[in-house]
C-alpha cells in the first residue's frame, strides 16, 4: 500500500494540476463528485441499481467535463473572479443632489 498515492506535481509559481483540473476545481470536483454518488444511493432506493449507477456515472462525467473547461477557460482563480464581476453593480444610483452637500453649500 506504499506506493498506492497519487503524485500532484507543483514546480515553483505554478499552480497545482491534477488530471486537468486546476487549484480550486480539485476541490469543486471532489464536493460535486460526492454529491452525486450521494445522489445515487439515494436514487437507488427509486429506481434499479443498475439505472441509478448509469445515471450516477454520467453525472460524475459531465460535472468533471464542465470543471475542466472551467478550469482550461479562466485558470486557477478566474473562475471565482467571474462570480465576483458578476456581483458588481452596474451603476450607483446617487439620491442626494451634489448642491445639498456640505462642501457645496458655502461656495
Amino acid at each position: 500500500m506504499e506506493g498506492s498515492f497519487s503524485l500532484i506535481r507543483k514546480g515553483l509559481q505554478k499552480d497545482v494540476l491534477y488530471k486537468g483540473l486546476k487549484a480550486k476545481y480539485i476541490n469543486y470536483s471532489l464536493y460535486f463528485g460526492f454529491a452525486a454518488i450521494i445522489m445515487g444511493l439515494v436514487l437507488s432506493t427509486l429506481v434499479p441499481m443498475v439505472l441509478a449507477l448509469i445515471c450516477t456515472t454520467v453525472l460524475i462525467a459531465i460535472i468533471f467535463l464542465i470543471l475542466l473547461f472551467y478550469s482550461r477557460t479562466y485558470g486557477a482563480n478566474g473562475f471565482v473572479k467571474k462570480l465576483a464581476d458578476s456581483h458588481k453593480p452596474k451603476a450607483i444610483k446617487i439620491s442626494n443632489s451634489y448642491e445639498n452637500l456640505l462642501l457645496w453649500k458655502n461656495r
